[in-house]
């Protein structure tokens, strides 16, 4: 059988919107606690999906620090390994993301780490995956960023394959009467400054099948384990995140039994976004009719974020749960001299009924939990909130059996809503 491994080594191009300024001295006046810059970052474990989104797992283990200034902010995660049908077994993930002082500046770092995997029924394996990413900017003003990557034990089609691969390289996927089905990229790399914006982002390893022939894999499915993103961005009066979406089912397993439809994030440094769905299904528990997500961010005369998500006509189990209407709406403020932030929530349900259960209604005070038989644990109007956050969630269900596709101890979230202003 012929194996073909092209390496394609290179110097990365950073892509900028105006040149950067030169290497210089650093200024003595300045000090590395009196740089300015936001920071966001995420990193995860895997994430499997197809073109089509039949297939879709992850981004497990996800870790994320989401528009801040703030150095000291650490997320962490890890999930136990999970065996995603058709395309494999992949290892414990264990992921981080930390701002930080350095010595000479502020720094964000992504971490991810995966046991092992065996995918495409042996065709790659790999013992320990470990992906890492970090931006810098200087007290002149620099940015500096860097990649790391290296795969324990990396065998593709028998071969055994360099252990730290150079960047971005690219080892074509070709099997005996099938031919060339598709490629695998090793220690995906890179680096570039849009809007202001400099990125840093690592990819261990991904496989992208681009013509159909394994079984139970269509063409476009694409698999990437060991994924870490970094940004350092603008610095901005108020840090705005928050979301919004109208279902997602997860599942214990580490799959996405559903994943988030007409979802929509707020921007950064302002502005809005949106998404609309003329319905949406989770297969074998609930239904619901048009549904939209809209987000806006604004940074004067106040750093302001909001979420509001809509859906019409939730059915879940052939009316077990009903709504006309469900509004998912939050919202994040804060004065321009800095202080506290304020938090509203202005969500509401029109028409809820649950069967069996009169005394709900659409008045059900936040946070209310029901047990619900042949469904699960209800949480109603779920609210939680931090000093800087709101998290708005209408309908949470945690099945007590398997449902359709679900098994037990699934969770669905129907109505959510985030906002948040950071440092």
């Amino acid at each position: 059988m012929k194996r073909t491994l092209v390496a394609l080594v290179g110097a990365l191009t950073l892509l900028v919107a105006g040149p950067l300024a030169p290497a210089r001295a650093t200024d003595p006046s300045i000090t590395p606690a009196q740089v300015n810059t936001g920071f966001s970052g995420a990193a995860y474990g895997s994430y499997i999906f197809n073109s089509d989104k039949s297939l879709t797992s992850g981004p497990t283990a996800n870790s994320g620090v989401s528009c801040t200034a703030s150095t000291g902010k650490t997320s962490a995660n890890n999930l136990a390994g999970i065996n995603v049908p058709a395309v494999g077994t992949i290892g414990a993930a264990t992921t981080s993301v930390k701002t930080l002082l350095s010595t000479t500046g502020k720094r964000i770092e992504g971490r991810s780490t995966i046991a092992g995997a065996d995918l495409l029924g042996g065709l790659i394996t790999a013992g320990t995956i470990t992906s890492e990413s970090s931006a810098e900017k200087n007290t002149a003003g620099i940015f500096t960023g860097t990649n790391h990557t290296s795969i324990a034990s990396l065998k593709v089609l028998g071969v055994t394959v360099n252990v730290n691969p150079a960047a971005n390289t690219v080892i074509d996927l070709k099997l005996p009467l099938l031919g060339s089905i598709g490629k695998i990229t090793l220690n995906g790399q890179e680096k570039r400054m849009v809007s202001g914006d400099y990125r840093v982002s690592t990819t261990a390893l991904r496989v992208q099948i681009l013509k159909a022939g394994l079984p139970g894999l269509k063409a476009g499915t694409d698999i990437r384990l060991g994924v870490s993103i970094v940004k350092l961005t603008p610095p901005q009066t108020g840090y705005l995140s928050g979301a919004g979406f109208s279902t997602r089912a997860l599942l214990l397993s580490g799959l996405v039994g559903s994943g988030p439809t007409a979802h929509a994030s707020v921007k950064c440094g302002g502005g809005t976004s949106a998404a609309n769905l003329a319905g949406v299904t989770i297969p074998g528990l609930a239904s619901a009719g048009v549904t939209s997500t809209t987000t806006t961010g604004v940074l004067s005369p106040e750093p302001k974020s909001s979420v509001t998500n809509t859906l019409a006509g939730l059915n879940v189990l052939s009316g077990l749960v009903q709504a006309d209407a469900i509004k998912a709406e939050t919202s994040a403020s804060r004065p321009p001299a800095g202080g506290k932030v304020t938090l509203t929530d202005t969500s509401a349900f029109v028409n809820l009924r649950i069967a069996g259960l009169p005394a709900i209604n659409a008045s059900v005070a936040p946070n209310t939990v029901i047990q619900v038989p042949g469904l699960g644990q209800v949480t109603l109007h779920k609210v939680t909130k931090s000093s800087t956050t709101i998290v708005v969630t209408m309908v949470e269900i945690v099945l007590n059996q398997a449902l359709g596709a679900l098994p037990t101890g699934s969770k669905i979230q129907i109505g959510y809503s985030s906002s948040r202003i950071g440092t």
